[in-house]
This record gives C-alpha cells, sequence and structure tokens, in this order.
C-alpha cells in the first residue's frame, strides 16, 4: 500500500507542549509509521506526498462531550424538539452533527447522552467506513435517578421519560450498567446533581446517588472495561463523584477546593464546558421568554462561579479535558471556541488548552496509546493549519484554515469540506 507522505511541517509536539520544526510525517495502515527532520526522509516511488512546509500539524483534536442527536434550536424550542422530531430523525441529525465535528478538525468525540440508540449504531457504521465521521465513543442513555426533580409536563410526555428510569439501589446499578453495555455504550455517563435545563425543579445541590448506589455503578463499569463521566454542578455531587471514582467530572461548577485536592489525588479529569454556560450570555430577550424564570435564575447564578472554581481547579492541578456540551451554545462544529474560553476564563495557555483538546482527552478517555499525539504506532488523526494556533487560537474558528483533517490516515475534508 503507498504511503502518505506529509513534508517538512511544524510539528506540534503535545506530550512536551512545543512545535517542532522542518518535520514529515509518513503514514501507513492508518497509522504514523515515522517522524523525524525532512532531511532524513526516503522518498519511495509511489508516495503521496503533501508538502505542508510552512504549516502546523496537530493531533486531531478532541471534544469529550456533546450530544449528537440534538440541535441548538431544541435548546429554545421545545416544540420542535418533543413535537416535531420523530425519533427516527435523530439517527440523521447525529450524521450530519458529527460530521460537522470533523470538519472542524474534532476527529474524536464522546457523545453524552441520547435519545435513542442511534450514537451506536452510528458509531459501528463509521467504524466500519459506511459513512463517514469522526471516532465516537457513545455513552446511550444516561443513568438518571427518576426522583430527581418534580416532573411537569402533559401526563403522556412523563409516561414517555419514565423509559430513563433505573430500580433504586446496588443491584439497581448493577444492571443499568450492564443494560447499557448491552445497548452498546462506549462508557457510563451519570447525573450526580440535578441540572440547569433538566427542568425547573432539578435541584443543582442535591446529590442524587447514595454512596452506596454510586460505588456499585463505578465498580462495575469498571469491572466492564467502561469509565464512568458524571454530570455535576452543586458541590456536594461533585465531591461524592469524585470519591466514588467516577473519571470524568462534566462541568463542576460548584466545584470546593476540598474536591479539587481529591481529584489531584485520584487523577480525576474535570471537562469544564465552559462554552455550554456562555449559552446564557448570549441569550436574548426573546429566547429567554422559552424557559421558566427558575432556569434562567439557575444558569444566571451557577454562571457567576464556574469561571472562578474551574480557574481554581486548574491552578491546584486538575487533569483538564476539553468539552462542550454541544449544542447547548451553539451548533455542532464550533468546539474550537471552547479552546479560547479555556485560556479566558481559566488562565490556562494556548498550549495547554491543545494539550487538553489532545492528549489530556486521551488520556480522559484512557486512549493515550492510540491517539492525542503525532508519534509513531499511533492512529493518523491530524489536523493541518494554516498559521500558528500556539500563537492564534481563533485561526481554529475558521475552517478555511484547516487545510487537511486526516483521520486514519486518510484526508477527511479540505478547508470545511468533506472528501467524501
Amino acid at each position: 500500500m503507498s504511503r502518505v507522505v506529509l513534508r517538512n511541517g511544524k510539528v506540534f509536539d503535545s506530550l512536551n507542549g512545543k512545535l517542532i520544526d522542518g518535520q514529515t510525517i509518513i503514514i501507513q495502515d492508518r497509522k504514523i509509521n515515522w517522524i523525524g527532520q525532512d532531511s532524513s526522509y526516503d522518498q519511495e516511488s509511489k508516495d503521496k506526498i503533501i508538502d505542508v512546509s510552512g504549516k502546523v500539524l496537530l493531533p486531531g483534536l478532541m471534544d469529550l462531550h456533546v450530544h449528537l442527536e440534538f440541535l441548538h434550536e431544541f435548546i429554545y424550542n421545545m416544540e420542535r424538539a418533543m413535537l416535531r422530531t420523530k425519533d427516527a430523525m435523530l439517527g440523521y441529525y447525529a450524521l450530519k452533527n458529527a460530521q460537522e465535528h470533523l470538519k472542524s478538525g474534532f476527529t474524536t468525540i464522546r457523545d453524552c447522552g441520547s435519545e435513542t440508540l442511534a450514537p451506536s449504531s452510528l458509531r459501528k457504521l463509521i467504524n466500519e467506513e459506511f459513512l463517514l465521521g469522526p471516532r465516537c465513543l457513545v455513552a446511550q442513555q444516561p443513568i438518571v435517578q427518576w426522583g430527581n426533580k418534580e416532573e411537569f409536563g402533559p401526563h403522556d410526555w412523563i409516561k414517555f421519560m419514565r423509559r430513563e428510569e433505573v430500580i433504586s439501589g446496588t443491584d439497581g446499578m448493577i444492571h443499568a450498567v450492564r443494560e447499557r453495555r448491552r445497548d452498546g455504550s462506549d462508557f457510563i455517563k451519570t447525573i450526580t446533581t440535578g441540572g440547569v435545563l433538566h427542568g425547573q425543579e432539578s435541584k443543582v445541590e442535591l446529590s442524587l446517588w447514595n454512596n452506596d448506589e454510586l460505588h456499585a455503578m463505578v465498580a462495575e463499569a469498571e469491572r466492564l472495561g467502561m469509565h464512568v463521566a458524571s454530570h455535576a454542578h452543586g458541590s456536594l455531587g461533585n465531591h461524592t463523584a469524585v470519591e466514588a471514582g467516577i473519571r470524568t467530572i462534566e462541568h463542576g461548577s460548584m466545584i470546593t477546593e476540598e474536591t479539587v485536592r481529591m481529584m489531584v489525588k485520584k487523577g480525576t479529569y474535570l471537562v469544564p464546558t465552559q462554552s455550554a454556560f456562555s449559552f446564557f450570555d448570549n441569550l436574548t430577550p426573546e429566547k429567554k421568554k422559552a424557559f421558566p424564570p427558575e432556569i434562567i435564575e439557575k444558569g444566571e447564578h451557577l454562571a457567576q462561579f464556574i469561571a472562578e472554581n474551574h480557574k481554581m481547579a486548574y491552578e491546584k492541578g486538575v487533569n483538564i479535558a476539553l468539552g462542550t456540551d454541544a449544542p447547548v451554545a451553539s451548533a455542532h462544529g464550533n468546539s474550537a471556541r471552547e479552546l479560547l474560553l479555556m485560556v479566558e476564563n481559566m488562565g490556562m495557555t494556548p498550549i495547554e488548552a491543545l494539550q487538553a483538546a489532545t492528549i489530556n482527552a486521551a488520556r480522559a478517555i484512557r486512549m493515550e496509546e492510540e491517539l492525542g499525539s503525532l508519534e509513531v504506532g499511533k492512529y493518523a488523526d491530524l489536523v493541518v493549519v494554516n498559521g500558528n494556533p500556539l500563537d492564534d487560537l481563533t485561526l481554529l474558528e475558521q475552517k478555511e484554515n484547516l487545510l487537511y483533517v486526516l483521520k486514519d490516515g486518510k484526508i477527511v475534508a479540505k478547508q470545511g469540506r468533506l472528501e467524501l
């Protein structure tokens, strides 16, 4: 099989946080076969050579918190979400949204909760190269405590939502994990506090599982080779999640110094989803009318603390991995915005933000042996950028600067257009 050769570029070394100039990468059989100084490259007659002189080569970027089935419009247009969307449509939305991430340089995404089983089917079809898309890790339906909020709405809607119900107790948790494994989940998503958009009576201060239940969930997931991600806003739910051994904390809005110290000790990852809270900053008065006032109040309350708490967690050494909660803040395919928010709100350097989107994200999902850095033996997922994003992260928001996106060594997008 002929080799793909990227000649004479500037490689971002995500392990050490630096650019290495004059590098050539040889790709063969989906993986990086050789990487080194261009002067040491030995050309073969069938090599497919791409000149990337002066361009920056990044490992494929990762977004560890998306919801592929959902559209941004669903957040403030519940009529469309509930009354004008068939279940079968969600799979098509998931494909389109996954491809938007791929076009934007995000070659790996983690789907943190869905209504249907479409994401696991999509993952399989992408892996079989029947469809073009990023690498997908999927949670399917999250494990949610049925009693976490008082339900309001049409009675038929409440009955419909009972499909998410989980039997209480440790046996219920074990069964729920196994059921999601059977449905095709790669990891487990759970909810350890109420949420902002989860309902007007969903309390972020509550810790939703007792300790035995949470420990049983984590133990069974780990036994089956899966990690657990936890939606957590309030301080108590953050603390119980970390104490139980959950691997990634999603949001972490009211995280405390005590919990942060435990995260550092345990190696827990924070997925800040700063983008999700920018949603409330950008809400027009007209769109605010779509929400009960309690939801707006919760969102605006948490938004006061999230930047400060995330900055504290970062400064004290918590592992940070990029996640956006797309499509809360905007349509899918805008994950690069999170890089800027981590710099602006948390005090990270551009290099550290890029590490959060590459090697740190790979470590968080235990795929650092395959992804996250440009090294021999790893999958050839990478982005060729026109310009230096270490100096200007906004370059990554403009798809015309993404000259090539490669996945498995194949060019899958050029300047925001898929190579079908």
